[in-house]
């Protein structure tokens, strides 16, 4: 039997806001815009985008009304802490890092940087965050 982590699904305060960063943000990482679905699912009231990949699919939907303006924490039960995605060299992370700083993003510790320390040896990442505070990883390990 195989089993494979396939998609997942985050709740932001405004799907239609939210959207620009994530085109860019999915564009950078080698998604394949064309594929992204839109769309509205009526039994759960509930706006959808879909960033469709060849072995992942990443999606963004909007909150119950009573939650909309609720702040995002990523150490808030429930929540999730930050996404990582792997690079396949350091080089693809250096090259990425001033595209993803341009989006105007918050980026953690300032810049790509070696984690032999906190994580381990030769483990090599961006740390940054979406306007709304959701925290992601790029990162290299050999």
């Amino acid at each position: 039997m195989s089993i494979q982590f396939h998609h997942i699904q985050i709740t932001v305060n405004d799907v239609k806001k939210a959207e620009g960063f994530y085109d860019q943000l999915f564009a950078l990482l080698g998604f394949d815009l064309q594929k992204k679905y839109s769309g509205y699912l009526e039994h759960a009231e509930m706006e959808v985008v879909e960033y469709i990949g060849d072995s992942f699919d990443f999606g963004i939907c909007s909150p119950r009304k009573e939650w909309k303006n609720e702040k995002i924490d990523s150490r808030k039960p429930g929540s999730i802490q930050h996404m990582a995605f792997k690079a396949e060299s350091r080089e693809i992370v250096d090259a990425i890092f001033p595209q993803i700083k341009a989006l105007g993003v918050k980026i953690l510790h300032d810049r790509p940087m070696e984690y032999k320390e906190r994580i381990a040896p030769n483990y090599y990442a961006l740390f940054f965050e979406s306007p709304e505070g959701i925290r992601f990883e790029l990162f290299h390990y050999a």
